[in-house]
């Protein structure tokens, strides 16, 4: 259970006996079960904060200063300059390891600190002795370099910097899919502390920090590593990808109440509107269309082996786990989560009919917001109905847009529109008894 939740029902304990409701023996087996509150996960992220901060500023600091005059010391001075700060490094880490194993803010600054160190170092000990690579064989090399002390030290902080490093390194093979698709592997490499920091505790700061880095990562590696075998399939794998995260934050993160507690569901339904809306123009599909000038003879290759075998299993995944909130009558989650089968139904038909494709998605955008307006409605819950109505709004005044309507038409519908949302909170506002 949340812990905001256990709090409330350990205040409400004592009342709930006086009153008779509850008996003291159920009482104490219910705080029994669920243990003693740990102290507040605030009071845990100002610590790691600074202590984060503390050893990020110390590594820039040193960094700086062996910057000074650096081409003036003699190679062996700089060598053992070089080296000096992650054998500091090493031995804080060893020491917090044999010391304070259960200290998180200490392993998390000692681990910050020699992840930095490493990059510094191996930078610097390339530049004195001049060994040949570039940018990305640097990333590439710290980042590999940093991976055991993720596991060593069960630090967040490190994994992030992994999966933002090989993020970049991706990048850097923007023109080169079949390097760029290496980021897959690498990404798996990080994923076991991800699950076993879910499996620690899912409601913490450091899940949900290590969540969120992991899906913008995820995204920005799709984006340099898949689609680039066919014109316009980004359509059909960021449609998979944030169903995904949406689909894994209702499902598996679904007793979290709080926003900062579940990345992947703010981030996958922001991503799953988003990317709606823009299905709902023209130029999407139009960039479909471009797929047909691809030879055959790239289009046969093995290098695109890599590309369809990942938007495939991306695509797969994400339509099972549709299927499953189906099953479970999730409304929501199965509108949300029908998406990649609608992208991939208006990527057949882009290609040839654009029209079809917008038609099918306004309808669909439509539905949503209707469906998520009448459960709100029925829930009471405001927030789901001002979802709702702005994702309507959004429709309706992109339309207004596209068209050759009268200025005052559109004022009018602007309007009536504002109108809308505030009539709509006022009387939700007044069922609760939140307004006179």
């Amino acid at each position: 259970m949340n812990k905001k939740a256990v709090q409330w029902l350990y205040q409400e304990l004592p009342d709930l006996v006086n009153k008779g409701v509850l008996q003291q023996t159920a009482a104490d087996k219910l705080r029994e079960h669920y243990g003693e509150l740990r102290s507040a996960d605030k009071k845990w992220f100002i610590i790691i904060l600074c202590s984060v901060l503390g050893a990020s500023l110390i590594g820039l600091g040193i960094i700086l200063l062996f910057a000074h005059n650096w081409e003036q010391l003699s190679r062996p001075v700089r060598a053992f300059l070089s080296l000096l700060p992650l054998v500091v490094g090493q031995a804080l880490a060893f020491w917090v390891l044999l010391r304070r194993p259960t200290s998180h803010a200490l392993k998390e600054s000692t681990a910050t600190f020699l992840s930095l160190m490493v990059g510094a170092s191996v930078a610097l000990i390339s530049q004195t002795y001049n060994i040949p690579g570039d940018t990305a064989d640097f990333i590439l090399s710290w980042m590999l370099l940093i991976v055991p002390l993720v596991y060593l030290m069960e630090a967040t902080i490190p994994a992030a910097i992994y999966v933002t490093g090989i993020s970049a390194w991706a990048g850097h093979f923007w023109d080169s899919p079949l390097q760029a698709v290496l980021f897959w592997p690498f990404l798996a490499v990080i994923v076991p502390h991800f699950i076993w920091s879910l499996r620690q505790d899912k409601y913490t700061l450091r899940a949900a920090i290590l969540a969120f880095v992991m899906a913008v990562g995820t995204c920005f590696g799709a984006g340099f590593s898949l689609g680039r075998t066919w014109f316009g399939s980004w359509i059909v794998i960021y449609s998979s990808i944030i169903t995904l995260f949406y689909l894994l934050g209702v499902g598996e993160f679904k007793n979290i109440s709080t926003n900062w507690q579940r990345p992947f569901r703010i981030l996958g339904g922001i991503g799953v509107f988003v990317m709606m809306f823009l299905l709902t123009f023209r130029f999407p599909w139009e960039s479909a269309t471009g797929r047909h000038h691809y030879t055959q003879n790239e289009t046969s290759s093995w290098s695109s082996f890599p590309d369809y075998f990942l938007t495939l299993l991306l695509v797969g995944t994400a339509i099972l786990m549709f299927l499953q909130c189906v099953k479970r009558k999730d409304v929501m989650g199965s509108l949300f989560g029908a998406l990649p089968l609608l992208a991939l139904m208006g990527y057949a038909f882009g290609g040839t009919s654009a029209a079809f494709s917008m038609l099918l998605f306004n309808v669909f955008l439509l539905i949503v917001s209707a469906t998520r307006i009448t459960i709100g409605i029925r829930t009471n819950n405001l927030g789901v109905i001002n979802t709702g109505m702005f994702m309507l709004a959004a429709l309706i005044l992109a339309r207004f847009f596209d068209s050759e309507i009268n200025f005052v038409i559109k004022g009018l519908v602007f309007i009536s529109i504002g109108m809308g949302f505030l009539m709509t909170n006022v009387v939700i506002l007044r069922r609760r008894g939140g307004a006179s």
